[in-house]
């Protein structure tokens, strides 16, 4: 019987600790939390924060629940209860709301917790006065960003004036550039783009923005018509660098403008080759058909349009479905491109061009971003299931990071989706221009139509031999006739080496290929 009795005891002491009002004691958590012992200090604080004993336990329960899963590595996990002290806001009762936006603010500088969760900590406005300063980075810069994605220039360069140093400064002096390009201020721009890029640290985020700074300046030169100066930005891009296409793709518009035609070409060149097949840059055939009609070569005219139309066709084709059938569920976009990249797409062969381009947007690379961070955290939570399963704790984690995936990916998708209606009707519009430029060829109005082709003159002695570096023309230079295979190395110094037919008749519809030449310098 007294064996019975101390097991019914026992048994009833488990299940009251399983239960949690018995074990929930804010005193156990924080002597766990002293002994650095983070796992029962979290699970400790969980329950003392579901039955708090005396006032104010609860808040510093929740509190001190934030630091142990922070301590542990869980930083997402830990920005959903700092994110429930901040969304109360600065009222007197919540006495870790400057705290908690701090630890949100290094959080998200560490692993971004991503634009949608930011919105929503945010949605209720917070009085600057009460931002402590080692938060006010964090809270402006988002403040900025939100009315940027708005269109509301004044009021987002008003709060990115607002961020002081730390790591949000450069970001925020970033955008600041690009409003003031916008308001036509373009010496301003690059001067907010030359700070950042001086600034720019050399890890991996620092590379990135310096090369937006890069192609930023490159960009403001380009409109400002200082041609020459944009080539020499955007041959600051390197190679294998995401960005280096883009760049060639918009030095060849540059090189147009200066009427370095051959230069044109050749850049063209390199973005035809098989290499980046299923890169999207559709623009290209008709920056090349309209070079052609400069020189008046007009079966390369006609060659080059009929190539966009051979290339783009299915491209249009498999877009058009894609739209259609993910239209009513536009989430599903993030889908087809995360199968995409992992090589597990076996539809819309056609427009994997697209899926591409999709993939190396910010949208899709930073809901990729959470998913990764969330998948890693819920892979770790497991290792804790024996603890942290009897409390509910891993439960109430456990589905905080699968919403938050759901949440990225949901708005990614449409986001995703609305690029790609996008992309539709920007090859439909270049399936437009394609047809004018035939027409007014058939109709025999090509003087005219090449009189529409404004470009400018100045620098047109730069000597751009090859590539986007300027080369010194004493320097010997060895020419290697292009014979239809593509070397790698050779990407980007392609050049032309055909001249103008105009007051020659053109070529008749008859004349002229065009060799493209590899230009390499002898030091």
């Amino acid at each position: 019987m007294r064996q019975v009795l101390k097991f019914i005891i026992c048994l009833g002491l488990s299940l009251s600790m399983a239960a949690g009002p018995a074990f929930a004691d804010y005193r156990a958590a924080t002597a766990f939390y002293a002994r650095r012992d983070y796992v029962s200090a979290a699970n400790a604080y969980f329950q003392a924060f579901g039955y708090p004993k005396a006032p104010g336990e609860k808040e510093r329960s929740e509190w001190g629940l934030a630091q142990s899963l922070e301590r542990l590595g869980f930083y997402y996990s830990a920005s959903k209860y700092y994110s429930v002290i901040v969304r109360r806001g600065p009222i007197a009762s919540n006495i870790y709301f400057t705290k908690a936006l701090e630890e949100l603010g290094k959080i998200n500088s560490t692993i971004n917790l991503g634009q949608s969760h930011v919105v929503q900590l945010f949605k209720t406005r917070i009085d600057p006065a009460m931002v402590p300063q080692q938060a006010a980075g964090f809270y402006f810069y988002y403040l900025g960003i939100e009315s940027f994605n708005q269109r509301k220039f004044e009021e987002a360069f008003a709060y990115f004036q607002r961020v002081p140093s730390g790591p949000y400064l450069i970001k925020a002096q970033f955008h600041m550039g690009v409003i003031s390009n916008l308001r036509g201020a373009h010496s301003k721009a690059i001067s907010y783009f030359e700070k950042v890029r001086a600034s720019a640290d050399k890890g991996e985020e620092g590379l990135w923005i310096r090369e937006q700074a890069n192609l930023n300046m490159a960009r403001v030169n380009y409109e400002v018509k200082r041609y020459r100066s944009a080539i020499e930005y955007y041959a600051q891009i390197p190679r294998d660098s995401d960005n280096w296409l883009e760049a060639l793709f918009e030095a060849a518009w540059a090189f147009f403008m200066m009427q370095k035609h051959n230069n044109t070409l050749g850049t063209i060149h390199t973005l035809h080759s098989p290499f980046f097949e299923n890169r999207f840059f559709p623009e290209s055939y008709i920056l090349q058909s309209i070079t052609f009609l400069r020189l008046c070569r007009y079966k390369q005219v006609k060659l080059s349009l009929s190539r966009f139309k051979t290339r783009y066709k299915g491209v249009f084709d498999d877009l058009s479905k894609m739209i259609e059938k993910n239209k009513s569920e536009s989430k599903g976009f993030f889908k087809l491109v995360y199968d995409y990249k992992t090589g597990s797409l076996n539809d819309y062969k056609r427009a994997w061009s697209i899926l591409d381009a999709l993939s190396r947007t910010d949208i899709y690379k930073e809901a990729g971003t959470t998913v990764r961070f969330a998948d890693n955290e819920l892979a770790r939570l497991s290792r804790y299931s024996a603890i942290w399963g009897r409390t509910g704790l891993q439960d109430d984690i456990g589905t905080f990071l699968r919403n938050k995936k759901t949440v990225a990916t949901k708005d990614a998708g449409k986001r995703l989706f609305d690029k790609a209606t996008g992309y539709y009707a920007y090859l439909k519009e270049l399936s437009d221009q394609t047809i004018g430029i035939n027409t007014e060829m058939v109709l025999g109005r090509v003087d005219a139509l090449r009189a529409q082709l404004k470009v400018g003159t100045a620098d047109k002695k730069a000597n751009f031999i090859g590539g986007l570096q300027e080369l010194n023309v004493s320097q010997d230079l060895e020419y290697w006739p292009f014979e239809g295979e593509y070397w790698e190395d050779e990407l980007g110094g392609y050049v032309y080496n055909i001249d103008s037919l105009c007051g020659k008749g053109g070529d008749g519809g008859n004349g002229g290929n065009g060799a493209a030449k590899a230009v390499k310098a002898e030091k």
